[in-house]
């Protein structure tokens, strides 16, 4: 049983994440890309059109941030499987309106799919409650990182594939009706092929629509593990803020295509799959979380800052690596260092925070980055993401580092 749960649950977060990456080599040229003919946006000034491009990006971190914990509890209550089939269904609906708003120059349409694929966004978290289901305690972080592999290859495929088929057809609705019948084929293949892993649904239960905020109220009370959850939220919020606007930099600073954005998507995906599976197994055997952190986090943060003054693509190109592989480690990293943490009866709880503190941060980064790059230009999401991500650092280390002095300081 485990076996093929694995197996499904491995194909159904493949085709989503395929589904996701789509989006990314299309909004720049929709929404900021005036000489495209799919540009919709004409008459309003670039401020305008960069914040119309950080909200509709933000619009699906912020609908997560509200679903993901109810769709959770939900799938506590009434099973795994039902929900599962609603995410997938979900996100093939949202897909079919994203490329019918396109087709029909609404970004009202646009908005709307945009925000039911933020919600559909809570199947990662039922498919990480499936596994647990299925998975011994020893077995569980290998298997969880059959997660993380889906999500790096759909992020080669799937912008992959939506910049070749733009170019191909040089119609950027096309790769979301591709993606909505991929979809429609994956809530088949979810259906006949899953078995129900929660074996006792707990059908009496209080929901509330506000469980993402009474999460981050948790985190912030939670003198245990505070100073984690402040480093989760400040990396994923400065890391957010360069990935919002990753492709409109490269659109507006090196006049990349569809396509060409496709391909540095998948370079970044290339990178992320052979941290996971090659080089964060052989460091992990060696290093504690703290001791990667230490590195991995300020790598990240100074490649970011200094990628945005490369004078040319090849330049810029060339720093993907060392952005992509310190932030591949640091992000199966720091929900370890949250597990580790807390104790074996708060372990749900703990990563139910963790889930929303990022999905907090999906939500918020890019609308201060539209607003921001409106302003004062391009280059401002990764200056700021830079500067996010090392007090990152700062929030996990200074304090320690400040501790142990002060103890030393009264032991002379």
């Amino acid at each position: 049983m485990q076996r093929r749960v694995l197996f499904v649950l491995f194909g159904t977060l493949l085709i989503d994440m395929i589904g996701f990456g789509m989006v990314f080599p299309i909004i720049p040229i929709l929404f900021t890309d005036s000489s495209s003919p799919s540009f919709l946006l004409g008459g309003y000034s670039p401020s305008v059109q960069f914040f119309l491009a950080g909200a509709i990006t933000a619009l699906w971190g912020l609908m997560q941030f509200i679903a993901a914990p109810l769709l959770g509890e939900l799938s506590d209550a009434y099973g795994r499987k039902k929900l599962l089939l609603f995410g997938v269904g979900t996100l093939a609906v949202s897909q079919t309106l994203f490329g019918l708003g396109i087709g029909m120059a609404s970004v009202a349409l646009l908005f709307v799919a945009r925000a039911l694929a933020g919600i559909a966004a809570g199947n990662l978290g039922i498919a990480q409650a499936s596994i647990a289901d299925v998975s011994e305690p020893k077995d569980r972080a290998k298997n969880f990182g059959l997660i993380g592999a889906a999500v790096g290859m759909g992020l080669i495929l799937g912008p992959l594939l939506s910049g070749w088929l733009v170019h191909a057809s040089h119609n950027p609705a096309l790769p979301f009706f591709v993606a909505g019948a991929l979809g429609i084929l994956n809530a088949l293949f979810l259906a006949l092929l899953l078995v129900e892993t929660n074996s006792q649904p707990r059908v009496t239960h209080t929901f509330t629509f506000t469980k993402g905020v009474r999460n981050i109220r948790s985190a912030i009370a939670d003198n245990e593990t505070r100073r984690i959850y402040l480093t989760s939220f400040l990396y994923l919020f400065g890391f957010t803020m360069f990935t919002s606007f990753y492709s409109i930099f490269l659109v507006h600073r090196f006049g990349f295509s569809e396509a060409q954005v496709g391909t540095s998507f998948a370079l970044v995906g290339v990178c992320v799959v052979f941290t996971q599976l090659v080089i964060l197994r052989a460091l992990a055997k060696r290093y504690s979380e703290q001791s990667m952190l230490r590195y991995t986090i300020v790598l990240v943060g100074a490649s970011i800052g200094l990628s945005a003054f490369m004078p040319s693509a090849p330049l810029f190109l060339a720093f993907i690596p060392l952005v992509a592989i310190p932030h591949a480690l640091s992000l199966a990293t720091i929900p370890a260092l949250v597990s580790r943490s807390v104790s074996a009866d708060k372990q749900g709880a703990a990563l139910g925070i963790n889930a929303s503190l990022i999905a907090l941060a999906s939500g918020l980064a890019p609308i201060v980055m539209g607003v921001g790059s409106g302003l004062l230009g391009v280059h401002m999401p990764f200056v700021t993401a830079a500067l996010f991500i090392l007090s990152a650092w700062c929030a996990l280390f200074f304090p320690m580092s400040y501790l142990r002095s002060k103890e030393h300081e009264v032991y002379e």
